[in-house]
């Protein structure tokens, strides 16, 4: 029987073709931007319109909400992107959409994470969803950094309230990453769907990201040192984030070279979190200058439209699940 994950990223796609949209220039084909951007929007339209729940979910067991997550991810990358085409209008448009998802960061802390936390949890509760909440306050600060420097005049409160939704992701990410080496070191990934691991490794990328848009905006000033002391805290957590992504990467391809064909819904995971490791590499390259570093964003960039296309291309024959909002796993080889 094929191993299917019940865990839903009911804003994976959204995710996937956001980062995605925010890669094109760097991979080339900048006049795929807009585009994709307007299909990360339409997905966010359709999975709303059509409930954002797994029906297979229980309401009674935390972790398994922590695929609600996506969410705010999905609403602060298409604010950030947004605001990223610049104008006052287009920028007051991403504040709304940010602070939307702002709220529902909020929302799910208080409602998921606490409740999954008390009474403590075992280690083999954590998987690689559990990245997802940290995850979603380095993508709200960044959304906020965004938007803060696209307006008419700078706002030094936005500056603050990114840096300390940066500071919270990137401690979150620690702690987790901290539990998932415990928890792989005592049991394994017995019990965890495979794909979220991704998200492990992309949370580093996108700690580094959130880091070096932070540092635009951060109040205390923009001197060289202090652009430098961001910039090593960016290199720090892109290079954990490597660290993770190649196990994750040896396991894929491994994986995948038994697979005889492909089921059940796509896994939008691997191609975020390349998106993600690609934008922290971009940030550490231009916080530092180191062009290794930037050859390797460039890679990357270009890895993320192609797990995008290979997605779309492999699971196109499934168009309604496509962009569900619900990521399954590769059916598992026959022995």
């Amino acid at each position: 029987m094929p191993s299917r994950s019940r865990s839903s990223l009911p804003f994976g796609a959204v995710m996937a073709t956001g980062a995605a949209s925010q890669l094109a220039g760097s991979a080339k084909v900048g006049w795929l931007g807009a585009p994709l951007l307007l299909v990360a929007m339409g997905i966010a339209l359709t999975v709303i319109g059509l409930g954002m729940r797994a029906p297979s979910r229980s309401a009674h067991y935390p972790a398994a909400r922590l695929g609600d997550f996506t969410i705010p991810i999905g609403l602060a990358v298409i604010g950030n992107s947004v605001a990223q085409f610049g104008g006052p209008v287009l920028a007051l448009g991403a504040a709304v959409i940010v602070a939307s998802a702002w709220a529902y960061t909020g929302l799910l802390v208080f409602s998921v994470v606490l409740p999954l936390l008390s009474p403590k949890p075992g280690l083999q509760a954590v998987d690689g969803t559990w990245f997802l909440a940290p995850a979603a306050l380095l993508a709200d600060g960044i959304g906020v950094a965004s938007v803060a420097v696209r307006l008419p005049r700078p706002f030094a409160l936005l500056g603050w309230l990114a840096f300390a939704s940066v500071t919270a992701g990137v401690v979150g990410y620690l702690v987790v990453a901290g539990l998932a080496v415990a928890r792989v070191a005592r049991h394994g990934l017995a019990g965890a769907p495979s794909a979220p691991w991704w998200i492990a490794a992309g949370c580093g990328g996108l700690s580094a990201a959130a880091l070096g848009r932070s540092s635009a905006v951060f109040p205390a000033g923009h001197g060289a040192e202090l652009l430098h002391a961001f910039g090593v805290a960016a290199l720090s957590l892109w290079m954990v984030g490597t660290a993770a992504l190649l196990p994750v990467l040896a396991g894929s391809i491994r994986y995948v070279v038994g697979v005889r064909r492909l089921a059940g819904r796509p896994p939008w995971p691997p191609t975020f979190s390349t998106g993600v490791y690609a934008l922290g590499a971009g940030q550490v390259s231009r916080l530092l200058g180191v062009p290794v570093i930037a050859a390797v964003a460039a890679a990357a960039a270009v890895a993320t439209l192609f797990f995008w296309l290979f997605t779309v291309a492999a699971h196109l024959p499934r168009l309604p699940m496509l962009f569900s909002g619900f990521h399954g796993e590769f059916e598992e080889p026959v022995q």
